[in-house]
Parts: structure tokens; sequence; C-alpha cells
């Protein structure tokens, strides 16, 4: 071996040696701090959607809203994510929606008439 590879691996036995940690690669990452970095990307892509079946109940564009009737007993107001549904919508509609939460209000992405 040449002396100047030589000497450089003696150096680098040395801080070994003494004790010292070399950097590690990013990619050195273990297989369980990759499964958590990739479960926390999906969870903040991926927000949870529910689809719903109901009647429509009022519109209140002012407000971007619909009141759905859900069950006899059960109507729920909607935050509308487009404005273009209310041109779609009237009232006694039967309708199926999807709704996701978004921020603290529950809002409709998407809403077909039954």
């Amino acid at each position: 071996m040449s002396s100047i590879v030589l000497s450089s691996l003696t150096a680098i036995f040395a801080v070994i040696a003494a004790g010292a940690v070399l950097p590690q690669p990013a990619a050195a990452a273990t297989a369980e701090q990759e499964i958590v970095v990739r479960d926390t990307e999906s969870v903040a892509t991926k927000p949870a959607t529910e689809t719903l079946r109901g009647v429509i109940d009022s519109i209140d564009q002012g407000h971007d809203t619909l009141k759905v009737r859900l069950s006899p007993d059960t109507t729920e107001e909607f935050k509308v994510q487009d404005g273009l549904i209310f041109n779609s919508v009237r009232y006694g509609d039967p309708v199926e929606l999807t709704v996701e939460r978004i921020g603290e209000e529950r809002t409709i992405i998407e809403l077909r008439k039954e």
C-alpha cells in the first residue's frame, strides 16, 4: 500500500479507537424509522372521509352551508367546499355526500344526487 493510504487508514483507526463516532449516511436509517416517517406522511396527506346519505333540508349560500337530514331525527349542517354545488341541489333532493373534516368543520367535498 502506498504510504498516503496507509497513514489515512491509521488516522481513521486512531479516531475510532479514541471513541469518536463517525457520521452515518442518511440512507442508513433503520426500517422502523422509515416506517414512522412514511406513516406520518400518509396521515398528513390523506385525511379521513366519510360517505353519508340524506335529503337536503336547507341551503344557505351566504354562509356556504347545507343542512342535510340524515335520518328522521338527525339534521346536520355541513360547510360546502365548492360553491357550484348550490347550482345542482334543491330542497328535498336525496343526496349522497362525501364529507371530510377540514379544520374544525365537516366539509362536503363531493355531492351526488340520487
